[in-house]
């Protein structure tokens, strides 16, 4: 825990010694109405800067909670974050509100986002590696499944499903013609089949 205090002391001091007033930015939304009774809070620290060279990382994202008067960090992130916007949706049909925090978004506005699966019960979060690929995530809770819906030169679909700390990608992809005649409904109906068969067989 020193250590963490530590790390959180220098993020906040600046990271850079010679940095006399470091360009931070800090904002804290209070989860009580979406985590109730569990006292947690979320920190984002924005270097609009940035703070790491190499990844291009400019924000620190933390989960705290506060118990019997202590608060205690019990998870950190250092990433990138264009807008820094966050989402809270159920991604693993647990009834649990999950956290997305924004990474990026493109020319044509599709936007990606960092997943971190929230364990109330243990004080757990867990961070799906990969997720932050997939562009304007959705979940389907019927078939515990992920599918996405991405605006482009040719408007397209495709598959994914958590499993344990990544993403599978079911390379599936529908394109959307936007006509009478086009098949993507048809074809959405037959990607799911294909994918819950090829699931049922595997298992």
């Amino acid at each position: 825990m020193k250590n963490n205090l530590t790390i959180l002391l220098l993020l906040t001091c600046g990271l850079c010694f010679g940095q006399s007033k470091p360009n931070i930015k800090v904002f804290e939304i209070v989860c009580d109405s979406i985590y109730k009774d569990r006292g947690y809070k979320i920190i984002q620290s924005y270097f609009p800067d940035g703070i790491d060279t190499i990844n291009n990382n400019n924000s620190v994202f933390q989960l705290l909670r506060t118990k019997e008067s202590k608060q205690i960090i019990l998870y950190q992130d250092t990433i990138y974050s264009r807008t820094g916007e966050i989402a809270f949706r159920d991604f693993n049909n647990d009834g649990i509100k999950d956290i997305l925090i924004q990474n990026i978004s493109d020319v044509r506005s599709n936007w990606t986002y960092y997943l971190y699966l929230i364990d109330t019960i243990s004080d757990r979060i867990k961070k799906i590696k990969g997720f932050e690929e997939i562009k304007n995530p959705n979940y389907l809770p019927q078939y515990d499944l992920v599918d996405n819906y991405v605006n482009s030169g040719q408007d397209w679909t495709s598959f994914y499903k958590i499993k344990g700390d990544t993403i599978k990608d079911y390379n599936i992809v529908i394109y959307d013609d936007h006509t009478d005649k086009g098949t993507y409904d048809s074809d959405y109906k037959k990607a799911i089949q294909t994918i819950l068969k090829n699931e049922k067989t595997s298992r």
